[in-house]
């Protein structure tokens, strides 16, 4: 018995426009009187998805099983020679409720290990390049989350889903409706949100919560090619045998499941799918239509879900990214403003450049390589060059080695020839172990001059002149003299305390941080003020604690910390700081409100940027927040157009290895005021040139 041989897509010309070719699955209805358990059969047509008959794309997980099962390939449900494709269980379970009944039309279905050669690497590169396209422009997306056996209770869980569903529609429109009075109206005050929720969730049985719960760690959920297909889907539908109900309903019940945690987890799956798919229009973080955020925001959120080919990390967000779908608008010197000035210069280039790729996937008009999908690359090849692409772009920005992530020492004498893994590229395919530094409130390592262009293309071309490496001018803050225990606590105040108490005394082992220590820090300000700058990532964390603390409905970080928020950030700080220790001190019992209130900030901040980081004490008396593998011995350094200082270790005569981003307690460091003098000239350490391996 032969398998069947795909019949080719339509070849993409070298000269003219090719459109959009894909393949569309007919599943045959069962024929009458046969057994449910009836072989299935299927044609395939080759189909242009500019001008495609009415269609429904299928959204599910392949599974680890091996293919038990056959679909039977032909021209149509009377061909006598059809040819086996073989399937996986969750597939041939999916078809099973989807196949149409007796006397009904066929059911028109694209499904990815069926309509594309999965054997040919070109088809796989050219097919994901226009994914997008696919589920957008279908009629439906069904996702298939499983069979009811995954889990106990669907019946229950899809009921109590169904109920839960309604009151997230009411809280979001409730919120809609509170800040629609313009400037002067508060948003929904989050005790009644809170109040909300839990009558909601008193009103559903436990076990109803509990299976609900269970519904939601069915693999579907955790894998990451799923996400772009139901973000594009105009129409979306759970589907779990018979049981069906809007995706959309289904994920906003993540709001009653979400709040019943007990320990700190950070950015799990099911945080993602609720952050990215709330009906509250405040989680949308791009101005680009159809993006969800910058393509290193995606990757850092998705850094918990499964991919079984580790490329598509990264592949699999480029058609929901705003680099993936406008790289023009990408670039650091195009805004809002500057566009207004070009005329709409750059949209306009922009509408054609996805016009012709959109409808030419094999062209990529205007698309870095480095953002095309290529299953013929290897995957260190294939994250390295990405590092390499978001360093090199103008202004050479180096906020991509903040998502590097090391858990356990990287190798000082990393071989790259055999594949490994430059110590400077993020692996987002482990677990995320920090909360990432972001937004733009600290700038370490740039100048308010920007590199004339002969001087950048020049600072790119030695940055990666040798493979594996990475130079970079910069200049030495210190070396780590001592280091604590990497910070972990519960989600309880209390436990957050003692971690801290813990660390200062790792770091200061002959002072008591009670009661109030004399010596000053190197600023002249109070030692322990300016250890809890450090811990907490002064005036950043205290800022977005407090915004943790006023949302019930979750929150994302701002892009850009204005001027105002800036002072008011620094503010929130020095209030949460001097909250803390007039607690820790003995006050607690006399503290105002707001003083509570601060300390909470304080402790959301330290629980936040904190988590699995370890403070430092550097030999020249600065205060630090760190990486989890820093040692003593290791360098602090400040790295020219890097926002953040950085953690190295000497590898050997000629090289160090990247460990991690670092917070310094030195306001002339980490607002660039040292680089400034550096670059210009005016005095502070004297300029080196690092190769990183």
């Amino acid at each position: 018995m032969s398998d069947y041989t795909y019949q080719p897509l339509p070849p993409i010309s070298t000269t003219g426009r090719t459109p959009p070719y894909t393949r569309i699955l007919n599943l045959f209805p069962l024929p009458p009187d046969a057994d449910p358990s009836s072989p299935f059969h299927a044609a395939l047509e080759i189909a242009n998805l500019e001008s495609v008959r009415p269609y429904e794309a299928l959204s599910y997980t392949w599974g680890t099983q091996p293919p038990e099962t056959y679909i039977w390939i032909g021209d149509g449900p009377n061909d006598n020679c059809p040819l086996p494709l073989s399937i996986k269980p969750n597939l041939a379970s999916a078809l099973q409720f989807l196949r149409p009944g007796a006397g009904s039309p066929p059911r028109r279905l694209w499904i990815d290990a069926l309509c594309i050669d999965q054997s040919s690497m070109d088809e796989r590169s050219r097919q994901v390049a226009y994914m997008r396209l696919v589920y957008k422009h279908c009629g439906r997306v069904v996702a298939w989350i499983g069979a009811k056996e995954e889990s106990e209770g669907a019946e229950e869980a899809f009921e109590a889903a169904k109920r839960l569903s309604e009151v997230g529609k009411l809280v979001a429109e409730l919120q809609k409706a509170s800040g629609e009075g313009g400037e002067g109206e508060q948003r929904l005050d989050a005790e009644v949100v809170q109040d909300m929720v839990a009558n909601a969730m008193s009103s559903v049985p436990e076990g109803a919560l509990q299976r609900l719960a269970k519904l939601f760690e069915r693999e579907y959920f955790h894998r990451t090619w799923v996400v772009q297909e139901i973000a594009v889907a105009g129409v979306a539908v759970a589907k779990c045998e018979e049981l069906e109900m809007g995706f959309g309903d289904l994920v906003s019940t993540l709001l009653f499941v979400l709040g019943r945690r007990e320990k700190i987890e950070l950015n799990t799956s099911l945080d993602v799918w609720y952050l990215i798919f709330s009906r509250d229009s405040h989680v949308r973080m791009s101005d680009i239509p159809g993006s969800m955020g910058p393509l290193l925001d995606m990757l850092e959120q998705m850094r918990s879900f499964k991919a079984t080919d580790l490329r598509d990390k990264i592949y699999s967000v480029l058609g929901i990214c705003d680099e993936g779908l406008q790289p023009v608008l990408t670039h650091p010197h195009i805004t809002r403003q500057t566009d207004r000035w070009l005329g709409g210069l750059t949209r306009a280039i922009t509408e054609v450049q996805n016009f012709v790729n959109e409808r030419n996937p094999g062209l990529d008009w205007g698309i870095p390589a480095a953002l095309k999908p290529d299953y013929s690359r290897g995957v260190p090849e294939v994250y390295t060059d990405l590092v390499r692409y978001m360093i090199s772009k103008s202004p050479m920005f180096l906020d991509v080695l903040s998502f590097v992530q090391h858990r356990t020492t990287p190798n000082i004498n990393p071989s790259h020839s055999s594949g490994e893994y430059p110590s400077w590229v993020p692996k987002w395919f482990e677990p995320k172990s920090v909360s990432v530094v972001r937004g733009h409130s600290f700038k370490a390592g740039l100048c308010a001059v920007p590199p004339m262009s002969g001087v950048f293309q020049s600072r790119v071309r030695r940055a990666f002149s040798v493979p594996g490496s990475l130079f970079l001018d910069g200049f030495h803050v210190g070396t780590v003299y001592r280091v604590s225990d990497v910070l972990h606590f519960t989600p309880d105040g209390h436990s957050k305390t003692e971690a801290i108490m813990k660390a200062w005394s790792d770091l200061l082992p002959s002072l008591q941080l009670v009661p109030w220590p004399t010596q000053p820090y190197l600023n002249g300000e109070p030692l322990d003020v300016a250890f809890c700058k450090a811990i907490s990532l002064h005036p950043q964390g205290a800022l977005y604690g407090s915004v943790m603390a006023d949302s019930a409905m979750g929150f994302r970080f701002p892009d850009r910390m204005s001027q105002t928020n800036q002072q008011t950030a620094i503010q929130a700080s020095e209030a949460a700081v001097a909250a803390f220790l007039s607690g820790i001190n003995g006050d607690e019992g006399s503290m105002t409100e707001e003083a509570e209130m601060a300390r909470v900030w304080f402790r959301n901040a330290v629980g936040l940027y904190g988590f699995n980081r370890r403070v430092f004490l550097t030999r020249g008396g600065h205060f630090g927040l760190g990486p989890m593998v820093m040692r003593e011995g290791d360098e602090v350094v400040v790295l020219f157009r890097g926002r953040m200082p950085y953690v190295l270790r000497r590898g050997g005569a000629r090289h160090h290895v990247f460990i991690g981003d670092a917070y310094v307690e030195d306001d002339e460091i980490m607002y660039g005021r040292v680089t400034e003098s550096v670059r210009h000239g005016r005095g502070g350490p004297p300029a080196s040139l690092y190769e990183i391996r």
